[in-house]
């Protein structure tokens, strides 16, 4: 008697575990924009929506469960409106940009930040847009490099120590800035050395060169409403970059867990 009660116990168990397995809804990914205006957009006298807005639709329309987290959900001017994302989904505003931020003002935020939200699988980097005067102090390329890496690099490689503090795992795509300009062009080749010396398979950086195909000049055909902020051409260009970046990765960043978890 005792061994059949022990058996039927544990039919219920596997039962009970596979009737949970049906019910698992992948875990959605937490992805993580992290920058300056360019992420951040909110403004009332122009379509400044960012590209979060077509990056989200991308996502949507790949069938990705995501979601974006952040501490803000307001862009530079409160009152500023994002559309619908599709019919009856709403844009999701969760992010972290910062209108006007540089590099190392990010980096000193970023470890109060992150305990406000759940961990990042996916952090989108763009930062450096407003770090490029620092190597205008001289024309020297060996000092100009060195000011380039104090104002941007260094401070980027803090912030990918503070991401990978809260989540070893994390997959860090880091944006090269839309312009082609000689200081842009230093950047981008500092920025590629960094992303290859600290990559890891445990934790990939990635660099998306958003640069490709872009112009940021304004008049017929620009991406930009003014050489830096992108109007919605733009957003779009730049949106399908990081789409593309991270397309690969979408399936290793979500695991199955209990509905209404």
């Amino acid at each position: 008697m005792r061994n059949g009660r022990a058996f039927w116990v544990g039919m219920v168990a596997v039962l009970v575990l596979a009737v949970w397995q049906v019910g698992a809804a992948p875990r959605p990914v937490h992805i993580l924009p992290l920058g300056d205006s360019i992420t951040q957009g909110g403004r009332t006298d122009r379509e400044e929506y960012t590209y979060r807005l077509p990056l989200q639709r991308l996502l949507i329309e790949a069938g990705v469960p995501f979601v974006f987290i952040g501490s803000m959900r307001t862009g530079l001017q409160p009152e500023a409106t994002w559309p619908a994302v599709a019919p009856g989904v709403q844009f999701d505003r969760h992010h972290e940009g910062h209108y006007g931020w540089k590099t190392a003002a990010v980096r000193d935020q970023l470890a109060t930040w992150l305990p406000l939200y759940a961990c990042p699988d996916i952090v989108l980097i763009h930062l450096g847009t407003n770090d490029q005067e620092a190597a205008n102090s001289t024309a020297n390329a060996v000092e100009a490099k060195a000011l380039l890496t104090q104002a941007i690099v260094a401070p980027l490689e803090d912030i990918i120590g503070i991401l990978r503090t809260r989540n070893p795992k994390v997959l860090i795509l880091v944006g090269h800035l839309n312009f082609d300009s000689d200081t842009a062009r230093q950047i981008r080749s500092l920025v590629e050395s960094m992303a290859s010396r600290l990559s890891t398979p445990a934790s990939p950086i990635r660099t998306v060169p958003h640069y490709l195909g872009f112009r940021a000049a304004p008049g017929p055909g620009s991406d930009t409403f003014d050489w830096a902020h992108p109007n919605p051409q733009g957003q779009q260009k730049m949106a399908l970059a990081w789409f593309k970046a991270m397309k690969s990765y979408l399936p290793l960043c979500s695991t199955p867990v209990p509905k209404g978890q």
